[in-house]
């Protein structure tokens, strides 16, 4: 699989160098064919290492092989980026190689490349003369009558599914299908065999089978019939028809199989299905109107959707809790300290049975105290994952089901899975913040017909289908996500390996790092070790692309030194450096080819020596920093597409004319910025002015402050035209090219500032087009007139804390024909009816109501006929509160309130039992732990100077009526002891139980901060 990472890098590098030089001078022809013998050079290594059978492992001959050809696709990678860049970036050619003339830069970079294509002649002539051959089978494990570990906490979840077994579609009993799913290793195979040997399970399906589908080929055998299909013949059909059928022809035994399945009650298992496999079945079972299931399980999210379509029903194979988890792995009875000792070893494996398992397996084998392996395991245990072990290897079966995971994918999702090791695992990531850096990197190239931005996307959403890593959502979109612990250190470890990434932290050995790695992660105090030590020379840094830096390093001044010598470095991420100062930017100049920065709290000003130099800059994420003003060259950036942070530009660029019009024509012309998120804007001259100019502007974010001269008519007129030109777009472009989203912030203000908003008629050839819009305030009592106009709209939240929303403003919603998902946020609402037809296109409505209601929206039959998801986060909730969501024929999933009463949480369970689809039902603090680490983070990385920023109102509002303080320490909201302080996710729910309020109050006020 190296090799087609090799390949993927490679075949996008090389097209971009070939862009390049078609249109350079006729002198670059012989340079040009160059590049095309590296690729044929590279081609017939591939086919001499690459090609291996279907279901076999590699052998280290030829992983060692694949890992060199690896090595040097990243040289020439590099070697072609400095030559493409000087060629055509005005930056390096005006200052560092001025001195070169083309032909000298194309000079130079020929004989780089005869030097690479030698290595790769040397490498394939060792390929020719131990040709690989011989590669080894891979092993399956498992017999599927045996149950690999005891019941250990799936007692509810094989009940679940025993009840669905049972359950009765309607008045007629129709054929369902209910798939398993969740990640590999996590026991779904157990759970299914559990329900399938069940007593109640026996007795309604007298006619049973149980087939396993790992690797079988859907494809006929040499009997005349696929195997999984003889498989269930032979063992639903009595063994008189067995004899007699099963050597006959392909379509009779189908249609043998067919009439006896259309007489009796059938349950059929399928585990491990592919879709391939899934369309071959479901053409031979039938609904015979008798109430027959079929079970599978898979691994794969996308499957297990298509295979329950229609009535069917998908099952989420949940990961064990603590205290199971202990059962399963300790043996014996644990003792405090074996416990504390283990208390790491569990967290990385994560609930995982298979995982806790092999942990438990190699414990027993070993006759030294379990308190030291314990220790020693958790030291070692990638180490366990990568490669085999001698003799009796405990983690075989584990190491299977992570590197299948891990070479299902191809090409550069292999490598973005491989990028996350580069992550620390015990706080969720933001899934803009990977994609973005994936896209800095180069990760996503391959296919030069579509967007890198769609390509990066699906490479997530690849990694998310076959439940490799777990997310968190909000309006049904990932938002965050997290590696499984255990498939963290198997990434980590293999990423190691390749020399991909180098990663320290302090809860691991410091051990020699690898002076090629790609990537560099520090964590903690390492960095003072790292670098003072020396481990990277100059030669060695020259190779890397990125550098995480977090915690407090103590040596940031000495990181940053380190940090400059990495010319080819593309994402800088210094976001979580908490020592780092404003005089340690001052050589962050030298990245001529840096794409992604981010800074951390501790940075109050943006050098300006520095950012006219950071040419190649596409993101720049300051939303961490204390800077509130930026000069007006970091807007002139020609590459940006992303700024996020809370600032003005300065003033001094703004009082003279030229550089308003160099300014002007710029963003008209010249300027790139997608991402503008966000500004002040407080009645002075600033970004309003200028937003008409940025063109390819799709996301902004507008805070609005009181008018620093008093008056506000004018301010609010410019605030209604930026507006107004930022939802303009040329018909030509209407449609997902068009699409734009924008949030609105105006709790500062006073007055009717967002009902004062209105659009004129569009001008012919345009129309207004916002797929995203979020307002916030005070004050709102009416809907603003422009959101009617924008008949597309398809997201909307509404906040207004302690305003009563009207029926006139949830009415005037039931024009918004195309919305997809609502989000009200409110003191209360007013009593009101959703009447049939109303919201037809909705699927997630959300509620946040800080104050008792005497009853929520009642509805008619008909209304909301495409709700998937309903969110009522009311800590006052008593039981249904007037709710019938029995109309809802199209419901999947119900979020309540973490502080409900047991009687609330009761009658809601009991509706979901009793609906047709019988939706999952959530809390707040299940769907929203991770997010509450998330915030943890963010109250950390803010100080006193947020009082200075008025930033503070939005958790000062939650804070109502406490009957007396909770014993944890808080104090005043914008304080830095509170931001700072370690609050766990249960003190979060504790103190939004005690306040009133819910956990996505507070997360929705720190957003405003």
């Amino acid at each position: 699989m190296e090799a087609a990472v090799a390949g993927s890098i490679l075949k996008t590098v090389v097209g971009k160098l070939f862009e390049v030089l078609r249109k350079e001078y006729e002198k670059h022809k012989n340079l040009t064919q160059d590049v095309e013998q590296i690729m044929l050079d590279l081609d017939m290594f591939y086919a001499a290492s690459g090609a291996r059978s279907e279901g076999c492992r590699s052998t280290v001959v030829e992983t060692r092989y694949s890992e060199e050809m690896l090595d040097i696709a990243h040289d020439v990678e590099d070697c072609i980026d400095r030559f493409t860049h000087r060629l055509v970036c005005k930056q390096l050619g005006a200052r560092p190689f001025r001195s070169l003339t083309k032909a000298a830069i194309c000079s130079s970079f020929a004989g780089d490349i005869q030097k690479i294509r030698s290595r790769i002649k040397e490498a394939h002539q060792r390929v020719m003369d131990n040709p690989i051959s011989g590669t080894t089978s891979r092993r399956r494990y498992g017999d599927p009558t045996i149950t690999r570990r005891d019941m250990v906490g799936i007692g509810k979840a094989v009940e679940d599914l025993v009840s669905l077994l049972y359950e009765v579609e309607c008045e007629k009993e129709q054929l369902r299908v209910i798939s398993v799913v969740g990640f590999g290793g996590l026991g779904k195979t157990t759970l299914a065999r559990a329900v399938y040997d069940s007593p109640r399970t026996k007795e309604r399906f007298p006619c049973r089978a149980w087939v396993t589908a790992a690797g079988r080929s859907p494809e006929i055998d040499g009997g005349g019939f696929s195997w999984i299909l003889r498989e269930i013949v032979r063992q639903v059909l009595p063994r008189e028809k067995e004899v007699m059928d099963v050597d006959d022809g392909q379509r009779h035994l189908q249609d043998t199989l067919t009439d006896y399945l259309q007489d009796n009650r059938y349950l059929i298992v399928i585990d491990d299905v592919r879709m391939e496999q899934w369309d071959t079945i479901r053409s031979i079972l039938k609904d015979n109107g008798k109430g027959s299931r079929i079970l599978v399980t898979t691994t794969i999210q996308s499957v297990a959707n298509i295979c329950s379509h229609g009535n069917g029903y998908v099952y989420h194979v949940k990961s064990l809790g603590n205290d199971d988890s202990k059962k399963i792995a300790l043996p014996g009875v644990p003792s405090p300290l074996l416990e504390e000792e283990s208390a790491m070893l569990l967290k990385k494996c994560d609930g995982l049975p298979l995982a806790l398992v092999s942990v438990s397996d190699y414990l027993k084998s070993s006759s030294e105290s379990t308190v030291k392996q314990c220790g020693e395991l958790c030291r070692n245990l990638g180490s366990h994952l990568k490669e085999e072990k001698h003799g009796l290897d405990h983690f075989a079966e584990l190491r299977e089901v992570l590197l299948d995971n891990y070479e299902s994918l191809s090409g550069y999702a292999q490598t973005c899975l491989l990028y996350l090791g580069l992550f620390r695992n015990d706080r969720p990531l933001k899934r803009k913040v990977v994609v973005r850096r994936w896209l800095a990197e180069g990760y996503a190239r391959n296919d030069p017909s579509r967007s890198e931005e769609d390509i990066a996307h699906e490479n997530f959403k690849m990694l998310i289908d076959r439940n490799i890593i777990r997310d968190t959502r909000n309006n049904g979109q990932v938002k965050t996500c997290r590696t499984h612990g255990i498939m963290h250190e198997f990434v980590l470890h293999k990423s190691l390996s390749l020399k991909f990434i180098a990663a320290s932290s302090l809860d691991r050995p410091r051990a020699p790092y690898s002076v090629n790695a790609r990537h560099l992660s520090i964590h903690g105090g390492d960095a003072t070790y790292k670098y003072s030590g020396g481990a990277y020379g100059k030669k060695g840094l020259s190779r890397v692309r990125s550098v995480t830096l977090s915690g407090n390093t103590n040596a940031a001044a000495d990181a940053i030194s380190y940090v400059v010598m990495c010319e080819l470095l593309r994402v800088l991420d210094l976001g979580d450096c908490s020592d780092l100062k404003d005089d340690h930017l001052k050589d962050i100049g030298k990245l001529l080819y840096l794409r992604y920065l981010s800074l951390g709290s501790s940075i109050t000003k943006l050098p300006k020596s520095i950012i006219g130099k950071l040419h190649c800059l596409e993101t720049l994420d300051l939303r961490r920093t204390k800077i509130n003003t930026l000069p007006r060259k970091v807007i002139e950036l020609p590459h940006l597409l992303h700024l996020f942070g809370r600032f003005m530009l300065e003033k001094d660029d703004l009082k003279k004319a030229s550089k308003i019009r160099k300014l002007r024509k710029f963003l008209s012309e010249e300027s790139n910025l997608q991402t503008l998120a966000g500004f002040d804007t407080d009645g002075e001259e600033g970004f309003l002015q200028f937003v008409g100019q940025m063109r390819k502007l799709r996301k902004m974010k507008i805070w609005c402050k009181p008018c620093a001269n008093g008056s506000s008519s004018n301010y609010w007129a410019d605030l209604s035209k930026a507006i107004q030109e930022f939802a303009k777009v040329p018909m030509v472009y209407a449609g997902n090219q068009g699409a734009r989203s924008l949030s609105i912030n105006s709790e500062e203000c006073s007055g009717e500032l967002l009902s004062s908003i209105n659009f004129g008629t569009c001008p012919d050839g345009f129309v207004y087009e916002m797929t995203s819009l979020k307002l916030q305030g005070e004050f709102l009592r009416g809907l603003p007139p422009f959101v009617t106009m924008l008949s597309g709209l398809t997201e909307l939240c509404i906040s207004s804390a302690t305003a009563t929303l009207t029926r006139d403003v949830l009415s005037a919603l039931f024009g918004l024909r195309c919305l997809l998902y609502l989000k009200l946020i409110a003191h209360q609402l007013e009593s009101f009816e959703m009447r049939n037809g109303a919201l037809p296109s909705l699927e997630r409505l959300c509620f946040v109501l800080q104050s008792p209601a005497p009853a929520l929206p009642t509805m008619e039959q008909g209304a909301l006929p495409n709700l998937v998801s309903l969110q009522l986060l009311c800590p006052w909730l008593d039981g249904l509160s007037g709710m019938n969501i029995r109309h809802l024929e199209r419901l999947k999933e119900v979020t309540i309130h973490a502080g409900v009463t047991g009687q609330t949480r009761q009658a809601w369970e009991g509706a979901a039992k009793n609906h047709r689809n019988r939706p999952t039902l959530k809390t707040v603090g299940e769907i929203e732990e991770e997010e509450a680490s998330s915030t943890r983070e963010k109250r950390k990385n803010y100080d006193s100077s947020t009082d200075e920023l008025g930033l503070d109102s939005g958790i000062k509002r939650i804070r109502l009526s406490v009957p007396e303080p909770p014993p944890i320490q808080l104090v005043d909201a914008a304080s830095s002891s509170y931001l700072a302080s370690p609050l766990h996710s249960e003190d979060v729910l504790q103190f939004a139980g005690m306040c009133n309020v819910s956990v996505a109050q507070i997360d929705e006020a720190l957003d405003a901060v």
